[in-house]
């Protein structure tokens, strides 16, 4: 007799539940394989974290493009991260690291401790979650139908950004790092901006980086957003 699957409800024979199950079965499962970091070369995945005078964490979907073109143009790749198309990248310049990380809510325990190291040692850490616009909840929902962007914070104290309101929150790797800096007193301010356009385009991208700036992180002025593959129609 093998083992009951989803969506079944199977009685035991006899004695405990795992005696219905063949040895075969629980010989053939696999460990499950903890996540690393993926550096270049031979690395064992043991190098030492970099100190920053500021770590940024974008966090969503389909973010990849602008936080690398955007965001990290004159950075060089510290490692890939297990999320998808993740990445680390580290300016020397300005002492800037960034983690670009599509939003994998399965992993991002998993992830966060990974990130942790850097988090530690950086002097400011900044965490920027965003969201598609149809997310965000409120009472006065209409009033913010024709905006291109809702930006929010936690728990920071900038002008002319509103504290994020409930029911609405933030997850993922952003909120876990964002926690971890809170509960240790470190420095850390988070937002959440939602937007309507993701991917971001030129004009869905200039709210969030008009607020990068307002908070003395180095990105370009503007964005390119990746070309999309020609269309197979026939004209």
């Amino acid at each position: 007799m093998s083992c009951p699957g989803f969506g079944e409800l199977n009685i035991p024979s006899s004695r405990a539940f795992w005696d219905d199950c063949e040895e075969d079965e629980f010989e053939n499962l696999k460990p499950v394989e903890k996540l690393k970091l993926k550096f270049d070369g031979e690395s064992s995945g043991e190098e030492a974290p970099l100190e920053s005078d500021l770590l940024l964490v974008i966090e969503g979907v389909h973010v990849t493009h602008f936080g690398t073109s955007a965001l990290a143009k004159d950075s060089k790749l510290v490692c890939g991260i297990p999320a998808k198309s993740s990445s680390l990248h580290w300016s020397p310049s300005t002492k800037q690291l960034l983690a670009v990380l599509e939003e994998d809510l399965t992993s991002s325990g998993e992830i966060t401790e990974l990130l942790l190291p850097y988090a530690k040692l950086a002097k400011k850490v900044i965490t920027l979650t965003l969201k598609p616009k149809v997310e965000f909840k409120s009472e006065n929902i209409q009033f913010y139908r024709d905006h291109i962007a809702i930006v929010r914070g936690v728990g920071v104290n900038q002008k002319d950004v509103t504290e994020l309101e409930a029911p609405n929150f933030i997850a993922g790797v952003a909120a876990g790092v964002a926690t971890w800096r809170d509960q240790e007193e470190l420095p850390v301010s988070s937002f959440v901006v939602y937007t309507d356009k993701l991917p971001l385009d030129s004009t869905a991208a200039q709210p969030v980086i008009k607020l990068l700036q307002s908070l003395g992180v180095s990105c370009s002025s503007g964005y390119i957003p990746l070309r999309k593959e020609n269309s197979y129609l026939y004209m």
